[in-house]
């Protein structure tokens, strides 16, 4: 019987049983299986077959929950890829046990002990529209940077209002470079990072073109910005700065700079 001929319930079972781990790898990464079959391989004894069904698409739903808990962190990074990557695609008309499934299975992955396993879940999530919320909105509130950072600086589920809430809970070391380099911060952010008075983040943030910024917020940045020479080059470079302020950037900023305020 060649490799991809259909194989029938009896069949899939007893390869499902067989004592060498490489049938049941092979067994477990096929897509034509019933869902008892890949159910019983989520549960086998070697972590390289539960891994195999942790990254095969067609393991059914039952499957997340029990592989998102799997003591095996590799089995966790190959489900929270593999999770991450179908939750957009469930539309408003998938069963709603589908949906709460893989929904409960990427809460479990985002608060999971191991970085990476987090780490991956937020890389992968970071560019997607309608990623769940409450997933984002937890990995933002990390504690490592790594995991925090690809949301914080590129999801687009994070709005205004739940940046400001995050800037006022705070953020991973480094959370806030990294919303200070968002596409289009809106001034309500930007005034919230201000009011952090994180030097290298109001930095990054002058630095982000796309950024706005109240006229007053940067008349106050640059009443303050004399002895903080991390400031002068993105504030002369401002596209629009409130008038009067290239003559008193001109009292304190270098030579090199001048130039640009001409």
């Amino acid at each position: 019987m060649s490799a991809d001929a259909p194989l029938s319930y009896n069949e899939a079972r007893n390869l499902a049983n067989d004592n060498d781990t490489a049938v049941r790898c092979k067994l477990a990464a096929r897509e034509d299986l019933t869902p008892e079959i890949l159910y019983f391989l989520a549960e086998d004894k070697a972590p390289e077959v539960r891994r195999t069904v942790a990254a095969n698409a067609s393991a059914p739903r039952q499957t997340h929950t029990l592989l998102a808990q799997d003591k095996d962190a590799e089995v966790r990074f190959g489900l929270a890829e593999k999770l991450a990557r179908i939750a957009p695609d469930l539309s408003d008309d998938e069963r709603d046990k589908l949906r709460q499934s893989t929904h409960e299975s990427l809460n479990l992955l985002a608060k999971d002990e191991i970085i990476k396993v987090r780490q991956i879940l937020s890389e992968t999530l970071k560019d997607v529209a309608n990623a769940p919320p409450d997933v984002v909105k937890r990995l933002a509130l990390d504690s490592e940077l790594v995991v925090a950072g690809p949301v914080l600086e590129c999801s687009p589920v994070l709005n205004d209002e739940d940046l400001i809430e995050i800037i006022a809970h705070g953020t991973a070391k480094g959370g806030l470079n990294a919303i200070s380099s968002r596409q289009g911060v809106g001034e309500g952010v930007s005034d919230a990072i201000v009011a952090t008075n994180d030097e290298t983040a109001i930095a990054d943030l002058l630095g982000n073109d796309t950024a706005q910024i109240r006229e007053q917020t940067l008349d106050d940045l640059i009443e303050k910005a004399d002895n903080i020479e991390l400031w002068h080059a993105p504030l002369v470079s401002r596209p629009k700065l409130p008038s009067g302020a290239a003559t008193r950037l001109a009292q304190f900023v270098a030579d090199t700079l001048l130039e640009k305020l001409s």
